[in-house]
């Protein structure tokens, strides 16, 4: 998860990685959620998952007491008392490659996917000067660390043999690098320098743009295909675009990325949270659309499930069963009359 979603590209106020339970815990099931509460506990309880691992984090704030006296405090006692822990990864997934946004895209049948904004200066240059003769270990190596744009030559002028590795790289996984470099007794034969770069990581980012083929299209089919994709049956909307090519999304609250969104040409822009003024879009042929927070980010669940899966043959990975959008909504049809 910390390689998918590294902890450090988390927004300041957030809290996420392990929040409850013990490292060095034993794991052989694991419950995925949107939403950590009293049910969802009581169904990795009845399951005997050892692990919750959520979307939203159950504590954002430093807490004084845990006693079952409140919501948050029976959620920690029992998951405490039944030795679950819980691990969260919040906007450190909606920044990632592959995260929130991206999972709902692919949901809407979206191609060409690329982030919206890209605002994480984050990559760092990094350069290996070595006398170590396996260079292609050396790449395999920068490599397993992400690296990007991995090269190498030889060093003229001086001690035969000496080779230099160049590489882009982020910051998080710099020093990792760095202590398998030293296990590998590579820094004892040569020298490592680290460049901050101004150019921001292409790994993270904010939102997603994505494109329809051809001509796009129209507007009535654009909403029928959100609704069915994300299993609604209501959603609000503003704006008028008689056909829709290129879409932007964004998973939970994010109508700050609506003038992005704009700006780089979206015929429409899907995400949640949307308040009154924000509906004006002061653009024309714009479709600006709120789909629910719950529903924007809900498939990420079942990607969380498939990563892991794949990535732990022994482990036993579930999708939780319980529903925990907070938000009902009640319509009422009358004869001969439609609600819009």
């Amino acid at each position: 998860m910390h390689q998918w979603a590294p902890p450090k590209i988390k927004l300041d106020y957030d809290n996420v990685g392990l929040l409850v339970g013990d490292q060095e815990q034993d794991v052989s099931r694991i419950l995925v959620c949107l939403d950590v509460t009293e049910q969802v506990v009581d169904e990795a309880i009845e399951k005997q998952c050892e692990l919750i691992v959520s979307h939203h984090p159950l504590i954002f704030k430093q807490i004084s007491r845990i006693n079952p006296t409140n919501e948050q405090g029976r959620i920690l006692y029992k998951l405490i008392r039944n030795n679950i822990a819980l691990f969260t990864a919040h906007t450190n997934l909606d920044a990632a490659l592959d995260g929130v946004s991206f999972i709902l895209a692919n949901n809407l049948g979206l191609d060409e996917l690329q982030f919206l904004e890209r605002n994480y200066s984050v990559s760092r240059k990094i350069t290996l000067t070595t006398a170590f003769e396996d260079s292609e270990a050396v790449l395999k190596l920068l490599n397993y660390y992400s690296a990007e744009e991995a090269h190498f030559f030889s060093v003229d002028g001086r001690k035969e043999g000496l080779k230099c590795f160049e590489a882009i790289i982020d910051a998080h996984n710099v020093m990792p690098l760095k202590n398998t470099l030293e296990r590998e007794g590579l820094l004892k034969k040569g020298s490592f320098q680290e460049l901050e770069m101004a150019s921001p990581s292409n790994n993270f980012g904010l939102g997603v743009m994505g494109h329809y083929p051809e001509d796009g299209i129209a507007q009535n089919e654009f909403l029928h295909l959100v609704c069915r994709a994300l299993d609604v049956s209501a959603i609000k909307y503003s704006g008028e675009v008689k056909r829709i090519r290129k879409v932007a999304v964004c998973g939970g609250a994010g109508v700050f990325l609506k003038k992005s969104a704009i700006a780089a040409g979206a015929d429409a822009y899907i995400t949640s949270d949307i308040k009154y003024h924000e509906y004006f879009t002061e653009k024309e042929n714009f479709l600006l659309v709120d789909v629910g927070h719950y529903e924007s980010e809900f498939p990420v669940v079942e990607a969380i499930r498939k990563e892991l899966t794949e990535g732990f043959e022994d482990l036993e990975v579930i999708a939780t069963q319980t529903i925990t959008n907070p938000v009902k909504i009640y319509s009422t049809e009358f004869e001969n009359k439609t609600i819009q």
